[in-house]
């Protein structure tokens, strides 16, 4: 249900933000980071009352000296008095603040939701190599894996391999080239009497999921793609799961709402 959803957001944001796939890496993640930043900008814009927010502003910073004021004259009962006054004047801004959060909810998710099946990989060119991984059981060490040779593809350390225990958790690499083509390539695995497809794209805008757990089977295989990576050095947060292009995201936006709310004196 979940990726059905999925699939069916991403098609929808193809159609609105398909074009951006076919520009520089970098310009798509700044582009992205100040869309969001602009989205966040005006919704606060017109779901709060801009007015009441600056008023409550003021009141809180002047409650702030009375309160300073007070401790210094040692007057218990002005402090209790004007801290009581400041909860209230911040519980009216907390209710100012859930607005434009539900508001930005729905467009930032499905932006999200299509950045990360469209802008985490550097989609495949063609001649481009690339290194097809399957990672098998330790059962089936000993056994052939076979990789069937398709018209446009080509190998470059051979179709068969043998799963070897001196190869990490019983994997097998194929160095691959691939001429462009419209449709995906299949990479048909073989192993025993079992067989699974990968999908590739190559020369396309797009890229097909690059790890993937074949139903029925415990091989899981993946098309090593170079992850997007602003000014091609930014890294990932591992610790966190964030990939590369989610921190370079995270980099853009945040200063760049900021931006935006100065510009327009959004409070």
């Amino acid at each position: 249900m979940l990726e059905t959803l999925t699939n069916l957001i991403v098609r929808a944001m193809d159609v609105l933000l398909g074009s951006l796939l076919r520009l520089p890496s970098d310009v798509q993640l700044f582009t992205i980071a100040l869309g969001s930043a602009l989205i966040l900008a005006l919704v606060r814009l017109w779901t709060t009352d801009q007015d009441l927010l600056r008023r409550c502003r003021h009141d809180k910073a002047r409650l702030k000296t009375l309160l300073r004021e007070a401790k210094k004259r040692g007057d218990r009962e002005a402090m209790k008095r004007h801290r009581a006054t400041s909860g209230a004047v911040a519980l009216k801004q907390l209710r100012q603040e859930a607005r434009p959060l539900l508001a930005s909810l729905l467009p930032l998710v499905l932006l999200a939701t299509w950045s990360f099946e469209r802008l985490a990989f550097h989609p495949l060119k063609a001649g481009e190599p690339f290194e097809f991984a399957a990672r098998f059981p330790l059962s089936a060490i000993g056994e052939i894996a076979h990789l069937v040779p398709t018209p446009g593809l080509r190998t470059h350390n051979g179709w068969i391999q043998e799963i070897s225990a001196a190869t990490r958790h019983g994997a097998g690499v194929w160095q691959l080239t691939a001429d462009g083509r419209r449709e995906p390539y299949p990479l048909r695995l073989r192993i025993d009497e079992s067989s699974l497809t990968h999908p590739v794209r190559v020369a396309a805008p797009t890229y097909e999921e690059p790890l993937q757990r074949h139903s029925g089977s415990e091989i899981v295989t993946e098309v090593r793609l170079r992850p997007i990576q602003l000014f091609g050095v930014v890294p990932g947060i591992a610790p966190l799961h964030f990939p590369p292009w989610l921190v370079a995201y995270l980099m853009l936006v945040i200063p760049a709402t900021w931006a935006f709310k100065k510009a327009l004196r959004i409070v």
